[in-house]
């Protein structure tokens, strides 16, 4: 092998330069010495072709005086030397050669000339004295993918500068070479993190995998930080502000079932931060795919936020979207966001409660201050009547116990499960604003700020990633607002003290505009046929008392024989152990989860249910067949209805399992069809409007497997 040079470029010379420069630049490349990491062999080496290519053009200089002398005696049409003077260097200087190239800059001539001496798929096929661990070489290679990445880096192409880094490392990491210069590379690696997370996550929609990638990056630096708020140390020199500003540019990238996930299980640390995304998303997720149990766990996440802080009115969007609208007007009356409620009061002018003021705020928070942090909803339209008209909402909603929230207003005199709601909606005024989607933000493109060339190895606080993305002002336009300066950051709650602390960041609510208030409709009274059902039944018990009597004295006068008497084939102990056995509750058995096995959880699931919200108040009953959050969701539900002294009585008509797909020996979904009866009692009395002779819904149930037991951990009515 043999590789020509250019002694010019070995000097760091240009073609013009006289002798007396070709003499410094001699010295100056001699006194100039590698990384302390190259052995004396390489130096030695490097030396050598040093010294070849000043000797070179010395020689030239030389020739091309006697040339020139020449010239002038014989006139000659033979042209001068003109190509620049060159000189090759062979395997032995091969180590010399690449560090030469190395300190060139010419990282990926090192890179294609080397490539079959360390590439151990292509270093099989070599015959040469060139070993592919030779830890000159293998310098050289890692120095050359760590310059390169670096400069992937400062054009803002950090995917590429990721990958040539990571290969450097890999390259030391196999050989278990040089410490130092690893602990160098992954220095750069931890700095370039947060960059990469943002260009990951920004990819089109159809870039799943990468999408994917970005989303494991952000819970690796989570990890190390220990939560959102923690303090670990991911070395990416982030602060804890810095860090809380990054988090809030990534959420417009993320989904809402990416940021609940995420959110949900940061909040177990604790954190009061991931608490509160954690309920966005879930408000998000809920009311754009109806589901309104997710919105009824973001309430219960907002109870352990309420001991510090002011989320009352989120409490009572909450409160709405769940049908409970007397709880709602409680928190509103108990929030201290005076502009606010002043806002919903004067909507709510001429009504008999602040439902029309709330209802309009709800859909402008949510359209303005909600769905512009979510990928996938961020062009989507909020429509509370929408929401209310869902048949999967009334569903659920019915579900709820009544405990004065859901009163006889929410069921219209025509149409039976039509909630009356909408015909409030119908007047909610939208102040000349239309929600349409912002063009603006359907499609964000991040603005990354890059590296700085001076310092492409320092990830440094003041170019932390900024993204500026349009947000919807007052009037319906866009803006572009920096987040860094707004007052709300990542939408978490004010503490009620002025003093701001780090789980307590301030935020920033936009003012809906003011409108006509609607008229709400007045509430359809309730009759109440209890009593008139109770007389019923006695008198139907009395009747059929009378004629069993009749019957048995008829029987008796005309002499009709005995029946023989009945011999019992086990012992009446062992009888009535039995019908102990029978009317308990199934127990849910360990083992796989086949289709029986499942069907076995639900049926315990349903026996429970019944029992839990029953008139005996048996909550404890929940520990044996849920886990958290169906289990605090559950215990709840229960509590409310012992406060409200209501309960409810269950009648399982049939739990049909469609689906069982195991995840992993511990994990399972199991989608099932139940039908039930349920009746609701208040103060003793059966309220028919909240009761229901034939409830037919699908259920999505979230297992693990806990204790070599199955138990239900998460469920979603469809």
């Amino acid at each position: 092998m043999r590789v020509p040079l250019d002694c010019y470029r070995i000097l760091g010379l240009t073609h013009l330069s006289g002798l007396d420069k070709i003499h410094q630049a001699h010295r100056d490349r001699l006194l100039s010495m590698p990384r302390r990491e190259y052995s004396d062999a390489a130096i030695a080496s490097r030396k050598r072709i040093i010294d070849k290519a000043y000797e070179t053009l010395i020689d030239r200089d030389r020739l091309e005086g006697v040339n020139a002398n020449e010239s002038l005696e014989v006139e000659s049409d033979r042209p001068v030397l003109t190509l620049p003077p060159q000189i090759e260097a062979d395997e032995k200087d091969f180590a010399g050669l690449l560090l030469i190239l190395y300190e060139l800059g010419e990282s990926e001539k090192v890179l294609s000339l080397a490539r079959p001496y360390y590439d151990p798929e292509e270093a099989e096929h070599q015959s040469a004295r060139i070993s592919p661990h030779d830890p000159d070489l293998l310098l050289s290679v890692s120095l050359s993918y760590l310059d390169l990445g670096r400069e992937y880096w400062k054009q803002g192409q950090y995917e590429a500068a990721a990958s040539s880094l990571e290969a450097a490392q890999e390259i030391l990491l196999r050989e278990g070479l040089f410490l130092s210069i690893r602990s160098e590379i992954q220095a750069d690696l931890f700095r370039l993190r947060p960059y990469r997370i943002l260009e990951l996550l920004a990819t089109p929609d159809n870039h799943t995998s990468e999408h994917r990638k970005g989303m494991s990056l952000l819970q690796e630096m989570l990890d190390a930080r220990r939560g959102i708020d923690g303090s670990g140390n991911d070395y990416s020199s982030l602060g804890i502000d810095d860090f809380l500003r990054f988090i809030q540019q990534l959420r417009s990238y993320m989904t809402a079932i990416e940021q609940q996930t995420l959110f949900e299980e940061e909040a177990r640390r604790p954190s009061t931060v991931a608490t509160y995304l954690a309920v966005y998303a879930l408000i998000a997720r809920g009311f754009s795919q109806r589901q309104p149990a997710l919105i009824r766990r973001a309430k219960g996440l907002l109870v352990k936020l309420s001991a510090k802080q002011d989320i009352y009115l989120e409490k009572a969007v909450c409160a709405l979207l769940l049908g409970q609208t007397e709880e709602a007007s409680a928190a509103i009356d108990n929030s201290s966001e005076q502009e606010q409620i002043a806002f919903i009061r004067q909507n709510s002018e001429g009504a008999p409660d602040l439902l029309p003021g709330l209802c309009l705020y709800s859909e402008r928070w949510m359209q303005e201050e909600v769905y512009p942090h979510f990928r996938d909803l961020m062009s989507q339209i909020v429509s509370l009547k929408d929401y209310f008209a869902d048949e999967q909402v009334q569903a659920y909603l019915e579900e709820l116990p009544n405990t004065g929230a859901l009163s006889s207003e929410w069921t219209s005199p025509v149409g039976g499960d039509r909630l009356g709601l909408l015909s409030s909606l119908e007047n909610v005024p939208n102040s000349g604003r239309s929600f349409e989607p912002n063009p603006a933000i359907s499609s964000p493109e991040p603005k990354l700020s890059t590296y700085a060339p001076e310092t492409p190895n320092r990830f440094q606080r003041s170019v932390a990633p900024v993204i500026e993305r349009p947000s919807y002002s007052a009037n319906g336009t866009s803006n572009t607002r920096d987040l860094s300066s707004t007052r709300r950051l990542g939408n978490v709650p004010p503490p009620r003290t002025s003093a701001r602390t780090v789980n307590e960041p301030v935020r920033e609510i936009k003012r809906p505009v003011q409108a006509q208030s609607p008229v709400t409709p007045p509430k359809r009274s309730r009759f109440n046929v209890g009593r008139l059902i109770v007389v019923i039944v006695l008198a139907i018990a009395l009747l059929a008392g009378f004629i069993s009597l009749l019957v048995w004295a008829i029987r008796s006068l005309s002499g009709s024989p005995r029946l023989e008497s009945i011999t019992l084939e086990k012992p009446i102990a062992t009888l009535v152990q039995s019908i102990k056995d029978n009317n308990a509750a199934p127990v849910a058995q360990p083992g796989p989860l086949d289709k029986e096995t499942a069907t076995k959880v639900i049926e315990t699931w349903q026996a429970t249910k019944s029992k839990a919200l029953g008139k005996g108040y048996e909550d404890n009953l929940l520990e044996e067949i849920l886990v958290d959050p169906a289990l605090s969701d559950w215990k709840g539900r229960a509590k409310e209805l012992k406060s409200s002294n209501s309960y409810l009585q269950y009648q399982t008509k049939s739990s049909d399992v469609d689906k069982v797909v195991p995840d992993g020996d511990s994990k399972a979904k199991v989608v099932a069809k139940i039908s039930e009866s349920r009746n609701y009692f208040n103060n003793g009395e059966l309220d028919r409007s909240a009761s229901k002779d034939d409830a037919s819904y699908t259920v999505e149930y979230d297992l693990v497997k806990k204790d070599n037991k199955w138990l239900i951990r998460e469920m979603l009515v469809f």
